[in-house]
């Protein structure tokens, strides 16, 4: 397989593998996660080991392990905008693993304050704004570099239909 191939697949593993699981995560997240509602009960532990899941996927993808040949310029700006969506990536997750251990403690009787709560919050929002920004950038370099043809009849993930982020 080329390296062309090779970062395809990969990129298409974390849209498939992290990103969706993490949406579906998130969905949950956002349900649980009113401050008004925290006495209610809520599996926070379970929210924290779904994120805690999906990152650890993501990380174990491995962008720099491809060797691209210097003279290929879209391949290296491809990977670089998937390295940033990968960092990004982890850092939403860890804000929501620190909101989520927020509410837990709040909901155990802890002294959190409502403006703590929003700065955490906050730092989410931004995270997760920044991951979106990133997302789209790759997804516009993705369109441009999967028009380079390959064959390859393997069952590799090179075959399936990348969807950007704004079709997810």
């Amino acid at each position: 397989m080329d390296y062309r191939t090779e970062l395809l697949n990969m990129i298409n593993k974390f849209s498939i593998q992290s990103v969706e699981e993490f949406k579906e995560a998130e969905m949950r997240i956002v349900r649980d996660s009113k401050f008004k509602s925290i006495r209610k009960k809520k599996d926070y532990d379970g929210h924290i080991q779904m994120l805690r899941k999906v990152k650890s996927k993501a990380l174990r993808i491995n962008p720099k392990s491809i060797t691209i040949p210097e003279d290929d310029i879209d391949a290296t700006e491809m990977r670089k905008a998937f390295e940033k969506c990968l960092l990004t990536f982890s850092a939403v997750c860890d804000g929501y693993v620190q909101m989520q251990i927020a509410l837990k403690e709040k909901s155990e009787g802890a002294k959190i304050s409502y403006g703590q709560f929003k700065d955490v919050s906050n730092k989410v929002k931004e995270v997760r704004a920044k991951f979106n920004e990133h997302m789209q950038e790759m997804d516009i370099l993705y369109a441009n570099f999967s028009e380079y043809t390959y064959t390859d009849n393997s069952d590799d993930l090179a075959g399936v239909e990348y969807k950007t982020y704004d079709q997810l």
